[in-house]
């Protein structure tokens, strides 16, 4: 009786103990070569949740895995022409961006659109890489996002690798097609 009363009790405290350390969203998913978990503690998941909030987001999706290294880094959020909120995400030389933006109402951020072009993720969701400008003459500074909905929510995935413009890259689409609800 006593032996089943230590399981118990230490059965207990090994459940008390995983509640309180960081928690780390489930992907259903294989992580690809170069990306690790996406690890979000409690705080990070509040804040998330109060910038949705104060944007009119309903569902918040957040990614299955990041680039590795990477960590949230900072979350922005912008209330005035154009409700919306950004999840930033950077490794620790800061020589990595990833940018995951989610609003309630269809958004184009950037100037001149240079270029489009069509993709899907997940097999099923009509997504497009859109590269925008300052001016429509000045491509080599154009800077590219991949832009869908999903859900209720329009969102924009871009990265940002070595300090160059935010460039068309398979990272982004595989990013993009592990993006999943964020749960409290």
């Amino acid at each position: 009786m006593v032996r089943y009363f230590l399981v118990f009790l230490l059965s207990c405290v090994v459940f008390i103990s995983g509640c309180t350390q960081e928690s780390q969203t489930a992907t259903n998913q294989a992580i690809p070569e170069g990306f690790e978990a996406l690890t979000l503690t409690d705080q990070q998941k509040k804040e998330i949740f109060e910038a949705a909030e104060k944007v009119g987001v309903d569902k918040v999706f957040v990614p299955a895995f990041v680039s590795k290294g990477q960590k949230l880094e900072k979350i922005e959020t912008s209330t005035e022409q154009v409700n919306f909120f950004i999840l930033i995400f950077a490794d620790e030389n800061e020589s990595t961006y990833l940018e995951i933006l989610e609003a309630s109402e269809e958004i184009l951020l950037g100037g001149v659109v240079i270029e489009e072009t069509e993709t899907t993720i997940n097999n099923d969701i009509p997504a497009k890489w859109i590269s925008f400008s300052n001016h429509k003459d000045n491509i080599e500074a154009a800077s590219a996002g991949l832009y869908f909905k999903k859900d209720t929510s329009f969102i924009r995935v871009r990265e940002q690798k070595d300090n160059q413009t935010f460039r068309v890259s398979k990272s982004v689409e595989e990013i993009a097609s592990s993006l999943q609800p964020l749960t409290r």
